[in-house]
């Protein structure tokens, strides 16, 4: 009853209006009706439905009251991280990420003549703007690369990148008015009958199957003419934990197509862009790699992995003091 009239009280009846006129229900906004119809059910879970509509429609701004409304009460501990998630996906982001290629010489010997190579971070408007702001990785095509001359026996390189990413929460709702653009005679329904046939690991093992259900999804529209690309970003898990991430993409329209999230939630799986989703830059060149480290000696074994984290003010405070020329200003 509490959250109805916190609803209805945002509109502008008052007490007065309904004592001294005669309100009907042609008078009443059409989705305060229809909040009193949900609130009435379900014991409270029609406040998330409620919100995911909100949010499915792009209405950003109302969904986070309504999810900041149902974390007040949420009791379930799955609930509320779910719902943290959710309203942190409703807001706009404006933060310093760094990446982290972390660089193992497992051998008794030292490695010469080393190539790294990351994809491209690149904005993807018109919600998000990438900026490169510092690190020792400069840009070659749709790369990002960096060169090491030798590296000790049994040392570890950490080589840090760091960016500014921008992002408005952005829905590509209603889909058919972006649809007109696609290539192809494929319509959305078919598109969707093909990741619904995709069979979605019960258990994860591994790094997840995000990459192998994307590059499979990929194949099997363009068996019926559809092309599909492949980027790749993180997901914001929690407050402060970053996690690779991957999924498809419409080229020329910026449509995100997420065949693992549709499973889970097919209204969110495609067009949909909160900004707990954070794309990075596209696999198209690196065969779906993050990083990839080349070398010519056979008999050395290179470890490499990368990761990615929110920036606090002391880590960038100590990377640029020693890093200081490390700043990107050339790109």
């Amino acid at each position: 009853m509490s959250v109805l009239l916190a609803v209805l009280l945002a509109y502008t009846y008052s007490p007065g209006d309904s004592c001294w006129n005669l309100v009907t229900l042609g008078d009443i906004p059409e989705r305060a009706i229809l909040f009193a119809e949900l609130a009435a059910k379900d014991g409270g879970r029609s406040t998330l439905d409620l919100a995911s509509i909100l949010e499915i429609a792009g209405r950003f701004t109302e969904a986070e009251n309504c999810y900041s409304l149902a974390l007040n009460s949420a009791t379930d501990t799955l609930l509320s991280e779910w719902l943290a998630n959710r309203i942190s996906g409703s807001r706009t982001l404006d933060t310093l990420v760094v990446l982290s290629i972390v660089l193992h010489n497992m051998s008794d010997a030292d490695a010469t003549d080393i190539s790294i190579e990351i994809p491209l971070p690149e904005s993807h408007p018109p919600y998000q703007i990438i900026e490169r702001l510092a690190g020792v990785f400069i840009a070659d095509g749709n790369l990002m690369v960096h060169h090491i001359d030798l590296m000790p026996a049994r040392t570890t390189i950490v080589l840090p990148m760091i960016l500014h990413v921008i992002q408005q929460p952005y829905s590509f709702r209603p889909l058919r008015a972006h649809y007109p653009t696609l290539s192809g005679s494929v319509d959305l329904e078919e598109i969707s009958s093909l990741i619904r046939a995709i069979p979605i690991p019960e258990t994860e093992t591994g790094p997840g199957p995000c990459l192998e259900i994307a590059y499979l999804l990929k194949d099997r529209a363009a068996d019926i003419g559809f092309e599909l690309q492949i980027t790749g970003g993180l997901l914001r898990a929690g407050t402060d934990n970053l996690l690779f991430h991957a999924w498809n993409l419409i080229p020329g329209t910026g449509i995100p197509i997420d065949a693992l999230l549709f499973h889970a939630d097919s209204l969110r799986g495609i067009g949909h862009c909160p900004t707990d989703i954070i794309p990075l830059w596209s696999y198209e060149y690196t065969d779906g790699h993050e990083v990839s480290v080349f070398y010519p000696q056979q008999n050395i074994n290179l470890d490499v992995s990368i990761q990615a984290s929110f920036a606090d003010p002391d880590f960038i405070a100590g990377f640029l003091n020693l890093f200081p020329k490390c700043m990107i200003s050339d790109y």
